[in-house]
């Protein structure tokens, strides 16, 4: 049942951050899509960089074996990651209660511990917030960059 829960929220993290954000964005801004995708380039990246680099193993009490390293914590990077591409909190609140449904969940299934959820989100906003303040350089680059493959 544990494991079920834990792979029900997994399958909602990917479906929420690869394919509703972007369809949303698409029809909203495009030039905060392309900088959504930048964005969760560079937090995969980094994140996944980190965990497999440093491979800090899981709690010994983790709920059910899991065989990746744990720091930091991966679904909560990609679950915290959308909210701040959206103005409007009719889309930053529901995208908020996941998110921190989806880092209790981590903690409380003892697959991570505090510092890997903090770490994820420090990480995940900084990047964000970095992308979206040069959000017009990084349109202009992207644009320029797709025209010279056309």
């Amino acid at each position: 049942m544990i494991e079920e829960i834990f792979l029900i929220s997994t399958n909602i993290v990917r479906l929420i951050v690869f394919m509703v954000v972007p369809i949303i964005l698409y029809f909203k801004d495009e030039k905060r899509l392309a900088t959504y995708l930048i964005s969760l380039a560079f937090v995969f990246i980094i994140i996944y960089g980190l965990k497999y680099g440093l491979g800090i193993p899981r709690p010994e009490e983790a709920a059910f074996d899991v065989m990746t390293p744990r720091f930091p914590s991966g679904h909560t990077s990609l679950a915290f990651l959308p909210i701040l591409f959206f103005k409007s909190w009719r889309y930053r609140f529901p995208l908020l209660i996941h998110a921190i449904f989806v880092a209790y969940l981590r903690i409380h299934l003892n697959l991570h511990v505090f510092i890997d959820i903090f770490a994820s989100i420090f990480i995940t906003i900084s990047i964000a917030v970095l992308f979206l303040r040069f959000k017009e350089e990084v349109y202009q680059k992207l644009d320029t960059l797709l025209r010279k493959i056309k």
